[in-house]
C-alpha cells in the first residue's frame, strides 16, 4: 500500500494549499482552512481516482482536526468517500441557480464600482 502525505504548496490569510504526494509523485491538491478545521477542496487526479488514495488523505486529515467541509450534493463520488470517513450531512447548503433572463425594473447605480 502506497503511503500519502503533503507538502505545503502556498499560504494565504484563510488557506493552505498542499500537494498530496505518494511515495513522492503528486497525485492531487488539497486547500485547507485551519480557522474552521475545514477541507475547503480535495482533488485527486483522474489518473488517482477510484485507488482508495481520497479516502487515506481524508482519514489523515480527520486525526489532524479537519472534521468540517462542504461539498456540492450532485458530487457523489466525493459524498461517497467522505461518508466512508464518517462525515454526515449537516445541513444543505448549495443552490443550483441560472438568471432569469431580465432584470428588475431598477435604475441600476453603479457608483465607486469598475469592472476590468
Amino acid at each position: 500500500e502506497r503511503r500519502c502525505g503533503m507538502i505545503e504548496l502556498k499560504k494565504t490569510e484563510t488557506y493552505i494549499e498542499y500537494d498530496i504526494l505518494c511515495d513522492g509523485e503528486v497525485i492531487g491538491t488539497v486547500e485547507l482552512c485551519p480557522d474552521r478545521n475545514e477541507i475547503a477542496r480535495l482533488n485527486i487526479s483522474d489518473k488517482y481516482q477510484n485507488s482508495g488514495y481520497g479516502t487515506q488523505v481524508v482519514k489523515m486529515l480527520i486525526q489532524e482536526g479537519y472534521t468540517t467541509l462542504q461539498v456540492r450534493p450532485d458530487n457523489k463520488r466525493a459524498i461517497h468517500v467522505y461518508e466512508k470517513c464518517g462525515f454526515v450531512m449537516a445541513e444543505p447548503c448549495f443552490y443550483n441557480m441560472k438568471f432569469s433572463g431580465k432584470l428588475e425594473n431598477k435604475e441600476l447605480h453603479k457608483k465607486n464600482l469598475h469592472i476590468f
